[in-house]
């Protein structure tokens, strides 16, 4: 049951990264915050980022088994949530309009 939940959660986390991909590649935000997003490019790089930490973290505590370091498994822990939190940073930036234009 382990690996279907982990399953599950990785193509959810590789839905993040698709849909940060073409948000940065055309522009194409989805419809429920169209009305939000008003840098369309840096909340694709944002939901990337999110969705990337997420990958991190699942993937390597999928593969803990007796041999694994603690040092890795803390690294991959917080590797995982800095990209998370520079994420959604990035969207939240992505979300205010420009004082400078």
């Amino acid at each position: 049951m382990h690996w279907y939940l982990l399953g599950t959660a990785a193509l959810m986390a590789s839905g993040l990264v698709v849909c940060g991909a073409v948000a940065v590649r055309t522009g194409w935000v989805l419809p429920w915050q169209r009305r939000r997003v008003v840098r369309p490019e840096m909340w694709g790089y944002g939901l990337m980022l999110f969705g990337a930490g997420l990958l991190v973290q699942m993937a390597y505590s999928a593969f803990d088994g007796p041999g694994s370091s603690e040092t890795l498994h803390t690294a991959a822990f917080i590797t995982g949530l800095l990209l998370m939190i520079a994420g959604a940073w990035l969207q939240l930036l992505s979300t205010r309009r420009r004082l400078d234009a």
